[in-house]
């Protein structure tokens, strides 16, 4: 059986096939540890991450184009400890959630701002990357949620001209449509609506700041100029010590989200652990290739055969020192066989039947050959003389 009828397929399809292996199974394992924080990430949960309209990534990106520092923040532990942290809850988010992201704000002294969600949207079947409105989110629902910060009521009043009770130095909003406000005792209004009611509210003492409108500051607020000035001078005034120095929450919108073995795997402080039992494993790799190649069987311990039989016999010579010896039986057997194929009389014996054979024509002297093979002293001259002994042999055809 030939090599290329043992092995069907060509090396270089092998290795094409074991690196296709690899990539699927580190695909499947990305996939399966990350998949659903991007699912979380695409989704229309206003976030500093979502483009849908209902989103702050423009806001995200104004303040870091005007010279602003923008963080993502999911962990508590190494979250800055400065810097306006903002809060953006959605539909889902309950009131023991809202106070622990409260509990775990930047610093004491740090202030945050709630940005309250104000619709219920879905992709859109036709078009996933734009987002429809469902329906407004209830009050009940934003009161409730507030619960632990403030005792609200959430309005929902016609658009109209926002006024400014404050003495920050803040910049007029393009109110959006119909604007959402909250009223309650222990608000101090910085931004109100036509009807007295705060779209922008601090509570005393608190350092926490609460937007009921986000259309003032989500992406499709920020569509119109003036409110992309006016975000960047609230921003400012909201946290005079370090302006431009914002911290968004992404514990709300996406969860806590805690890491499972995979992306254990893939991120520090394991992933140096994994690229070197990667690496070890390529190097093992490559060792077994190099190494070893087709399948070899086993030869058996008594072979069959003449040949066979011949090698063992020469082996036993070998080890027993008397190859050399075997020149004049050699010399001797070669004689014999000549004179029985050139069918010489049988009274022609020793020295005789040699100046017989000598006296024939060839290119390779018998007497000459013949004294080499007898007079050999190693085993390389034994075998450098019998093989031209065997090359008159031929030439007489004996």
């Amino acid at each position: 059986m030939s090599s290329q009828t043992a092995n069907p397929f060509r090396r270089r399809t092998v290795l094409l096939l074991i690196a296709a292996g690899l990539l699927l199974t580190v695909g499947y394992l990305l996939v399966s540890g990350y998949g659903e924080r991007v699912d979380r990430q695409r989704s229309t949960v206003p976030s500093a991450t979502s483009r849908f309209a209902t989103g702050f990534r423009g806001l995200s990106d104004l303040i870091e184009k005007t010279g602003g520092t923008v963080t993502l923040s999911g962990d508590s532990v190494a979250r800055p400890d400065s810097g306006l942290m903002i809060l953006t809850p959605n539909l889902r988010t309950t009131d023991d959630e809202l106070k622990a992201a409260l509990d775990e704000a930047a610093g004491e002294t740090a202030p945050a701002l709630i940005v309250l969600p104000k619709w219920a949207t879905r992709p859109q079947k036709l078009r996933p990357t734009r987002e429809e409105r469902i329906a407004p989110v209830p009050p009940r629902v934003l009161a409730r949620m507030l619960g632990p910060v403030a005792k609200v009521e959430v309005r929902v009043t016609e658009k109209g001209k926002l006024n400014y009770p404050t003495s920050l130095d803040l910049r007029p909003f393009a109110a959006q449509e119909q604007l959402q406000s909250i009223d309650g005792d222990k608000l101090y209004p910085l931004i109100t609506a036509p009807d007295g009611s705060a779209v922008l509210a601090e509570v005393p003492g608190k350092h926490i700041y609460i937007l009921a409108d986000p259309d003032l500051l989500n992406n499709l607020g920020l569509a119109d100029r003036r409110n992309a000035f006016a975000a960047i001078a609230l921003i400012t005034e909201l946290d005079p010590d370090n302006p431009g120095t914002v911290v968004f929450d992404t514990m709300l919108p996406y969860g806590a989200g805690g890491r499972n073995l995979v992306q254990l795997m893939f991120e520090p402080p394991f992933l140096g652990v994994t690229l070197a039992l990667l690496a070890a494993a390529l190097l093992a790799g490559i060792a077994t290739w190099s190494r070893f190649g087709p399948p070899r069987r086993e030869p058996r311990a008594m072979a069959f055969g003449k040949r066979a039989l011949i090698e063992n016999i020469v082996g036993l010579a070998r080890r027993a020192g008397r190859v050399r010896e075997g020149g004049d039986a050699y010399a001797d057997t070669i004689r014999d066989w000549a004179a029985r194929r050139l069918a010489l009389p049988r009274t022609l014996q020793g020295e005789a039947l040699d100046a017989h054979l000598d006296a024939l024509r060839t290119d390779t002297p018998y007497a000459a050959t013949t004294d080499r093979v007898r007079n050999a002293k190693t085993e390389a001259e034994l075998l450098h003389a019998a093989q031209k002994l065997d090359d008159w042999r031929k030439e007489v055809k004996a």
